[in-house]
């Protein structure tokens, strides 16, 4: 039986963590299952809500996603490996619908999903005109809608600890040069919360900056 390794990474997360790690274990999955939730360095109560919610949880100090990840995914022990952020969650029937190629092709070193956003509930209606959620499910680039084999990260390496944001990216690019078999489904996997805190809100110049660099970077410049 397959077993399968759930990485949350988290910081700062007691709002939301709960529903991320309830949303994983609603699946169907024909295997084992683990959730380890790496702390990042939160001052909340995530560390003490992951334990009481049954998860691994390790900690580190603030080191950001790119290197809580990867530790998940050292430390991991399962064939297969689910990354989830901690404000986010899956479908009912997301690993279901992620496992499913899998099945009907053996090869399939991973598989990806769309991506729908939703509003956090306690985004008021002042703070509503700051948020900029996309009104249609999209294809989503890591982390939460895909399935990925673990041998995968053997041969494409992991997330680059350099970028601040964007290592998904960054990473899928890698993937995409390495000649692996992938899928991808038209199903949404993942519900992904737009609040105030995204670090795509939080971290925009850095993000931006780090984009540019592996734009340069996939057109050959330096």
């Amino acid at each position: 039986m397959s077993i399968l390794s759930v990485i949350i990474p988290a910081y700062n997360a007691e709002k939301y963590l709960s529903e991320a790690v309830a949303s994983v274990r609603s699946q169907e999955w024909p295997g084992e299952m683990e959730i380890i939730v790496i702390d990042d360095g939160s001052s909340d109560k995530t560390v003490e809500i992951a334990k009481e919610l049954g998860c691994k949880v390790i900690s580190q100090n603030r080191q950001r996603a790119a290197h809580a990840r990867n530790e998940g995914i050292k430390l991991s022990s399962g064939e297969w490996i689910f990354l989830l952020d901690s404000d986010d969650t899956c479908e009912s029937d997301a690993l279901k619908k992620l496992y499913a190629p899998v099945v009907n092709d053996p090869e399939t070193s991973a598989v990806f999903g769309r991506t729908r956003d939703f509003v956090s509930p306690e985004i008021t209606k002042e703070e509503l005109g700051t948020v900029v959620p996309r009104t249609e499910p999209y294809e989503g680039i890591l982390p939460g809608c895909s399935l990925i084999r673990r041998s995968v990260f053997d041969t494409v390496g992991l997330f680059d600890e350099t970028l601040k944001s964007g290592e998904t990216v960054d990473w899928m690019m890698k993937l995409r040069a390495s000649g692996l078999k992938t899928v991808q489904i038209q199903d949404v996997i993942l519900n992904r919360r737009i609040h105030l805190t995204n670090t795509g809100r939080t971290d925009r110049k850095e993000e931006l900056k780090n984009y540019a660099a592996l734009l340069r970077k996939r057109m050959g410049g330096s």
